[in-house]
């Protein structure tokens, strides 16, 4: 017998994410200092995700506090095979209302990726990347409410990562997960 995607159990990782989701509606003036704090002590002592759901409800960023919850059949969409894009000795563009797949795989040698999310449709609410280049930049354009993650890039042969991009502007936006590595002199730039 299995339980409710609401009876699954949490730890310190969801409860802090929760909070993350409190500090930026009170950030943002979407709560005041006595709801943050009665909020606040409710996530700590939260033991299932319906807990931590019941307290960000009614706040916009609310749906992706759990990204890989069931969809409303009650059925785990399934993994989607990543999307591939090469680029040696050539530059691929992605810019204007393009869909975002879930998973991305750059690869590619003496090459340039303009990936340009501002007008992007994101088909879910976290897409990873992931890198595998040599010799190439990786430029990352992100909209107002995107958040970047790429501290997992591991970097060799003077190659850099540069963000530009600062925290998003407000909450509950897509998230943009960037892993990989990159080599011999290659750069990641990530922009607003």
């Amino acid at each position: 017998m299995s339980a409710s995607d609401d009876d699954v159990r949490v730890g310190t990782p969801e409860r802090e994410r929760a909070i993350g989701f409190l500090n930026d509606a009170f950030s943002t003036g979407y709560l005041d200092i006595s709801e943050f704090e009665e909020r606040s002590g409710i996530v700590y002592g939260a033991r299932t995700r319906g807990d931590l759901r019941g307290v960000v409800a009614d706040l916009p960023n609310a749906a992706m506090l759990f990204p890989d919850a069931p969809t409303a059949t009650g059925v785990p969409t399934a993994p989607t095979a990543p999307t591939t894009l090469s680029s040696d000795w050539e530059t691929v563009r992605r810019k204007g209302s393009w869909q975002v797949p879930p998973r991305l795989i750059l690869t590619g040698s003496m090459g340039t990726f303009d990936l340009d999310f501002r007008q992007a449709v994101f088909t879910t609410p976290t897409i990873e990347i992931e890198v595998q280049v040599s010799a190439t930049n990786v430029k990352l354009r992100l909209g107002p409410d995107h958040e970047v993650r790429a501290d997992e890039v591991v970097k060799s042969g003077w190659s850099s990562t540069k963000d530009k991009a600062g925290p998003p502007a407000r909450p509950g936006g897509p998230i943009v997960v960037v892993r990989g590595s990159l080599a011999a002199a290659s750069g990641l730039i990530i922009k607003r």
